[in-house]
């Protein structure tokens, strides 16, 4: 008759340990996999914003449409508009299949707002897209900020208020930036890797650190009236 032989204490403690130490190796691997798949579907949702804007565009002759009611054309960088409602949602909405596209998973204030991004207010006028000499370097969403800055959370950032400097003019760039102007309107640091996400007037869009988008007048990307 043969005996059963059982784990020894210090055979199981081995065991525990061995267990302990993978589980501390697998468990970031598995998180940071989760946030950059969470990364890869807002991307995905943005991607998808970007062609309603052409198809918009195209219907439209050429136009962008117009965020403020009373204003069609950019009033310049002395004239801030900060306005709720469904926005940018009306005209593009009907060129995406659901409203979900709107949203990225990682946004933690979902349901607050139509939608997880932000229009550079900027380009929130009814600008011709042939007349943006360099579409495919200037920024026309990004990650709406969040933090409950507001009881009301608007779908416009207005980049050049990001300088501690002012009045504002674009020599002033890159100038020195404010954190908290920044972090109260986008969330450059919403994935994995500290990046943000952000659609180019020319459709494409990518996963950037905020640092890759800032520069001076001839370079930064939120400025969309480079020559």
């Amino acid at each position: 008759m043969r005996s059963l032989r059982g784990f020894t204490l210090i055979e199981l403690l081995i065991v525990i340990a061995v267990i302990s130490l993978l589980a501390a190796i697998l468990f970031p691997v598995l998180a940071m996999a989760k946030r950059a798949s969470k990364r890869t579907s807002a991307l995905s949702n943005l991607k998808q914003i970007g062609a309603a804007v052409h198809l918009y565009v195209n219907d439209y002759d050429d136009r962008l449409p117009f965020r403020f009611h009373d204003f069609t054309e950019w009033p310049g960088y002395n004239v801030i508009i900060f306005t709720t409602g469904p926005g940018f949602s009306k005209y593009y909405g009907p060129y995406l299949k659901n409203d979900q596209i709107w949203y990225s998973p990682e946004d933690r204030l979902k349901g607050q707002s139509y939608t997880s991004f932000t229009f550079n207010e900027q380009l929130a006028y009814s600008w011709a897209l042939s007349s943006i000499a360099r579409p495919a370097e200037a920024i026309y969403a990004t990650d709406r900020t969040d933090l409950a800055v507001s009881p009301h959370i608007v779908d416009t950032y207005t980049w050049w208020q990001f300088l501690t400097q002012g009045p504002f003019k674009e020599s002033l760039l890159p100038g020195q930036i404010d954190p908290v102007s920044v972090a109260s309107q986008i969330d450059p640091i919403r994935y994995a890797g500290n990046t943000g996400l952000y659609l180019f007037l020319d459709g494409h869009a990518s996963s950037l650190q905020f640092e890759r988008t800032w520069g001076d007048a001839a370079h930064n990307l939120h400025l969309a009236t480079k020559s």
